[in-house]
């Protein structure tokens, strides 16, 4: 009989060696953390992150109710904010506060020439200059420029650099813009000069719909409220 618990004695000190051999092996996995990443490099522009949208209920339900099919009829409202919606889109759109303090502001949907997007108070959009400024001074501004299904990036890098080296030495920002509202552009050329700061940017939405804005920001009083609100505002473009 003592022969017999020899076996049964050596199993059971050597399984809590095994236990504690294999719980050891967990804390050293997990002590390792994540590796460094890099980060990349940013555009003059200040740089501010994307803010969400805030849905009410009522305009929850508009969106679930809307057809995904396409891009016909979509919303639109008068500059003034006294139109209507019937679209996919509601009339009026609240978005949270910016990086900076800047607050949050409710944008209305503004038809343009062939697309609407959300202005913002403090911005006019001329839909037949096809150009979104602020309405204290014009001098800011952005032209917007639908492109049609095949152009040719190529060709509009070389006329961005050509329009730009006249102020300076463009800068290529073409790709992720980290915490840029518009977050990636194929293209995105900008000139900084001693007075002002001039983008060249080709940019798609998520519906693939492509676009070119050439953003004009002199370095004024008004120069960091105008950017800010007007790269959202760009971010929300989309063809009717």
């Amino acid at each position: 009989m003592k022969k017999s618990l020899l076996p049964i004695t050596a199993t059971c000190i050597l399984l809590p060696a095994l236990i504690l051999g294999a719980c050891s092996n967990n804390d050293a996995v997990n002590e390792t953390g994540p590796a460094a990443t890099a980060t990349a490099s940013t555009p003059v522009t200040e740089a501010t992150a994307s803010p969400e949208p805030m849905q009410t209920p009522e305009e929850t339900g508009a969106q679930a109710s809307a057809s995904p099919e396409g891009n016909g009829g979509r919303s639109s409202a008068s500059p003034e904010g006294s139109g209507t919606h019937t679209g996919n889109r509601p009339a009026t759109q609240s978005f949270d506060a910016l990086e900076g303090g800047v607050p949050a502001q409710t944008g209305t949907l503004t038809q343009g020439d062939g697309y609407s997007l959300y202005v913002f108070d403090g911005f006019t959009l001329d839909a037949a200059a096809s150009r979104l400024s602020l309405t204290e001074d014009p001098g800011y501004y952005a032209e917007i420029e639908p492109l049609p299904s095949g152009y040719d990036l190529a060709a509009l890098k070389q006329q961005g650099q050509e329009e730009l080296s006249a102020a300076g030495t463009p800068q290529d920002y073409s790709g992720d813009l980290i915490e840029h509202p518009m977050r990636y552009a194929e293209l995105y050329l900008q000139v900084s000069g001693a007075e002002d700061l001039t983008d060249y940017m080709v940019w798609k939405n998520q519906a693939g719909d492509a676009y070119l804005f050439r953003i004009y920001n002199p370095k004024g009083e008004v120069s960091s409220g105008f950017a800010p609100w007007l790269t959202v505002s760009l971010s929300t473009v989309e063809g009717e």
